[in-house]
């Protein structure tokens, strides 16, 4: 049986302009931590293409959010990335280390197997990825390859077991022996030894598991051992020579693979501790019913404020306006953040998310004009709009932030609503934040506002809601306070 990949499959990286427009590698930053994995950041970049794989992902997560299943694929990983780690640090080890440390290997890859594969063919495992891996871990198990390598290494393990010495240490000198009687060793080791000071006692050593970080010195005096223990030395010997590498290709990328799911639960864990919630994401045809979704950047500071957005299809553009520094720009971008979560076939932030697997995400927020192309803000934002029009399509996400604001209110309302009626022509979804509060009389648009605090009008409350752009804006009011209206300038003019 052939190892089908955990991950369903693989996707495109997300185009750089649009990872930084969305946050998102603040975002992997919070995911991964002090940890450092180019392969699975790399698949954090990844959009998927294929909303089957998408689903596929997300199946997996609905097994591994079960503690039982979690508990067994955590603790298989772990450990078959352990014998991994033993393996890779045999290389640059002493060859009278590297002998033990490959038994070490093979008793902690043996017994992960045969744990993983009693445990998990017990649970209840939906997902088609959990469920196929579980059938070719059986295999694995299974075969005669594999029980030839459990016996071998548990056979060397107590030939290992056999092994010991006593070491005296005395004045600058070494002696080592067999138990209490032997071959006095010391003229093999001595030669190899720096001045060592002791008491002149001898302490019983028994050859058990190695670490890597012996030195010269250990490796010398289990030489030593070796020449005593000749039959032993033989068994581990011959084991390291029949078995130089074991660990299965199937497994090992499993192994490697989950960390993709692993990783990203301890990082919901570590919000949902705070309070904070995850949903899988459904795909659905013509709406969008997303609950209680809240920024994840915000999120760990403990400052993330819900908000819900919602439509039946009919309508596909939605107008964000309201007060300044009002939670705007975070809720387009948190909205997509979790459009490009369930793009990667992740858990999203909220109560609830019926989504469409969106074709594509697009976004425009401001940049700084193009001195080599000596191209204005303005002519920059018309260039961004005509590229995004040229591939939206009916699935397609368009998010833009303050487009269309460096010239005056009549031409960026023009604008704006040649934009939107391209946008409709092709049925694509848009969030689009201004303060042109007219773009929310335009045809077709639903208009959410960003609210005030209820206990003082002039603070935000980062609520953003169904609703009529306000009359005023809290810059009117917050300029009134300091007598910045235009009357009193004039006054001070004259």
């Amino acid at each position: 049986m052939e190892y089908l990949s955990i991950l369903g499959g693989r996707g495109r990286r997300i185009d750089e302009q649009i990872a930084h427009d969305l946050r998102i590698h603040e975002l992997l930053g919070d995911i991964f931590g002090k940890r450092n994995d180019d392969f699975l950041r790399s698949l954090y970049l990844e959009q998927l293409d294929n909303e089957e794989v998408a689903v596929f992902r997300l199946n997996v997560f609905r097994d591994l959010l079960k503690g039982e299943v979690l508990d067994a694929v955590a603790e298989f990983v772990e450990r078959v990335n352990k014998a991994a780690r033993i393996l890779e640090t045999e290389k640059d080890a002493y060859e009278e280390h590297r002998i033990g440390m490959h038994v070490d290997a093979a008793l902690i890859y043996t017994e992960a197997v045969e744990t993983a594969w009693s445990r998990l063919r017990g649970l209840p495992i939906e997902s088609e990825g959990l469920a196929s891996f579980t059938r070719y871990l059986g295999e694995v198990a299974g075969s005669e390859k594999f029980r030839e390598l459990g016996r071998r290494a548990r056979e060397a393990a107590e030939a290992r077991d056999q092994i010991k010495i006593r070491v005296w240490i005395e004045g600058d000198r070494i002696r080592v022996t067999r138990e209490e009687h032997g071959e006095d060793l010391s003229a093999l080791v001595d030669s190899l030894f720096s001045r060592f000071k002791g008491d002149g006692q001898g302490a019983e050593v028994k050859y058990i598991k190695t670490t890597g970080d012996a030195s010269h010195i250990h490796a010398a005096i289990l030489r030593g051992a070796f020449k005593m223990y000749r039959t032993q030395y033989d068994i581990l010997r011959r084991f390291s020579e029949d078995f130089p590498s074991f660990i299965d290709d199937g497994i090992a990328s499993f192994a490697k693979e989950a960390e993709f799911y692993l990783i990203y639960i301890n990082y919901m864990k570590s919000l949902e501790q705070m309070g904070y919630r995850f949903t899988i994401p459904s795909f659905i045809d013509g709406g969008i019913y997303v609950r209680k979704f809240y920024n994840l950047l915000l999120a760990k500071r403990g400052s993330a404020v819900p908000n819900d957005i919602q439509t039946d299809g009919s309508r596909r553009i939605f107008v964000i306006t309201g007060m300044n520094s009002g939670g705007k720009t975070t809720f387009a971008t948190s909205f997509g953040q979790i459009a490009f979560l369930s793009k990667l076939g992740l858990p999203v932030p909220a109560v609830e998310a019926k989504i469409p697997f969106f074709s594509s995400i697009m976004t425009a927020y401001p940049v700084e004009e193009d001195v080599e192309e000596s191209l204005s803000r303005l002519e920059l934002d018309v260039a961004r709009a005509k590229a995004i029009i040229e591939r939206a399509d009916s699935r397609s996400l368009v998010i833009t932030n303050e487009l269309f604001s460096n010239t005056t209110s009549d031409e960026g309302l023009l604008l704006t609503r040649l934009f939107f009626e391209e946008l409709a022509k092709r049925g694509s979804y848009c969030l689009f934040v201004t303060f042109l509060h007219k773009a929310a009389d335009l045809d077709g648009v639903i208009t959410l506002v960003a609210q005030p605090s209820p206990e003082d009008p002039e603070r935000p409350s980062y609520v953003i809601a169904p609703g009529r752009p306000p009359a005023e804006y809290m810059a009117a009011r917050i300029a009134r306070r300091y007598q910045l209206t235009y009357g009193k300038i004039r006054e001070a003019v004259k």
